[in-house]
């Protein structure tokens, strides 16, 4: 359960990671499409989509497909 804490920590202690964090917390229970999430962050698609693997993997949210 420890190892589980530490790597939610440490997917939050990357500042644009945090940000993303941060702003799907203010936009739930909502769903929000992943491009408008890089517009939101000026983040690139594959930078995105690393930034919420390693935040699903920590257990911080979890992911849905749609189409």
């Amino acid at each position: 359960m420890e190892n589980y804490r530490v790597d939610q920590l440490a997917a939050l202690a990357h500042p644009q990671r945090l940000a993303l964090f941060r702003l799907l917390v203010r936009r739930y229970p909502d769903h929000v499409p992943a491009g408008e999430l890089g517009r939101a962050l000026g983040v690139r698609q594959n930078t995105l989509s690393s930034y919420l693997s390693t935040l699903r993997h920590a257990g911080l949210i979890t992911q849905f497909r749609s189409g």
